[in-house]
């Protein structure tokens, strides 16, 4: 349908300032709308101007100590040109946030964990293929139930559904058998968005806000791009130093947060200090391929030795990489994010001199 079609602009999706708009004006640029479809991220992207003085941050570290955030963090505590504090893409580091959301509706009687998917969406999965293609128009196809059927919000969370991490911009078919074994999976947490949508009639955003964001005072913090975000986002760069990004109008489960080191080192406390939602996240956990003494659990990945016992994740997103470890003995943490996509080796050495230990994990393929 023609309505279907982006709508064609003047301004390149990386382009940091605009000529003739002021710096803290909203910029809108609408490149498609999908109504029709039930369950699809809207195609509608919106970039906004940010401030055209580049503040050079590159790095921010948040500390905890005893199940206690360092303040103000002891470094990378750059500020943007408004004095507000920075922030950062975060990429995967929204796959603990999200388990916890399903994990709390868990412990209020609102989702099985080992309900088949299909008994929540009975009418199938609208997948889109082109998810990170923010400025055209969807292009989806249909999950059946009888493959949800196979799905439980467990498999989901531990990456074990099956399912590809990402559908290259193909129709979403299982790998493996669910439950046969551990494969990261991005389109996994994306339908776990779906159900937690279907669950509460709530965005993602929306549900984040009112569970954690608010109740923990992450204000620096949303699932997508909005106009505070942008004002105080520093700009992610390629291992060249050119401007390379993306930008999200919408809610990606898998990879689209942003958050200052400080209220993602908030989040980590509040989980610390949570046991009930610690065993959750622990107590059914699978083993890595190829990574001794790495495992999955729900949400985390877990790092089990005879000196330390560690949850982990990691975020790899154009332009930026992020890093957060937390120790389960002694409640030491530690949150790094970079905005270069040359930051990984630098935050994992940030987390080792924190947390000494051998963490394996952090060598695994996916971890660059």
């Amino acid at each position: 349908a023609s309505w279907l079609r982006p709508l064609s602009f003047d301004v390149s999706p990386h382009q940091r300032t605009m000529r003739s708009v002021p710096r803290r004006q909203v910029l809108l640029r609408v490149a498609g709308v999908l109504a029709a479809l039930p369950g699809i991220a809207r195609a509608a992207s919106v970039e906004f101007a940010t401030p055209s003085s580049e503040t050079g941050c590159t790095f921010a570290v948040a500390k905890i100590r005893k199940a206690q955030l360092i303040e103000p963090p002891a470094e990378g505590s750059c500020r943007t040109s408004s004095g507000s504090s920075a922030i950062f893409q975060a990429a995967s580091l929204s796959k603990p946030i999200v388990a916890t959301l399903a994990l709390k509706l868990m412990l209020r009687g609102k989702l099985d964990l080992d309900q088949p998917v299909s008994e929540v969406l009975p009418d199938g999965y609208v997948h889109r293929q082109n998810l990170f293609a923010l400025h055209e128009s969807p292009v989806v196809d249909i999950v059946p139930r009888d493959v949800l059927k196979k799905l439980t919000v467990r498999n989901l969370l531990s990456h074990t559904s099956g399912l590809p991490n990402w559908s290259s911009k193909a129709p979403l078919r299982l790998s493996i058998e669910p439950g046969a074994g551990w494969r990261y999976s991005g389109e996994g947490y994306v339908l776990l968005q779906h159900v937690l949508h279907k669950l509460t009639g709530m965005p993602l955003n929306a549900l984040a806000s009112a569970e954690l964001f608010e109740p923990l005072g992450l204000q620096d913090t949303a699932f997508k791009l909005t106009e505070h975000v942008a004002h105080s986002l520093v700009p992610g760069r390629s291992a060249s130093g050119q401007i390379r990004q993306l930008r999200f109008p919408h809610e990606i489960a898998a990879s689209s947060l942003y958050t200052t080191a400080s209220d993602y080192g908030r989040f980590i406390v509040a989980t610390l200090k949570d046991q009930r939602l610690l065993s959750l996240i622990t107590e059914s956990s699978v083993s890595v391929p190829g990574a001794p003494g790495v495992y999955w659990g729900l949400g985390w990945a877990i790092e089990q030795s005879s000196e330390h016992r560690v949850i982990w994740h990691w975020g790899n997103n154009p332009g930026f990489r992020a890093l957060a470890m937390a120790d389960l003995i002694s409640n030491d943490a530690v949150v790094v994010l970079a905005a270069t996509e040359s930051g990984m080796p630098q935050a994992k050495a940030a987390v080792r001199q924190i947390l000494p230990g051998a963490h394996l994990g952090l060598d695994l393929d996916l971890v660059q």
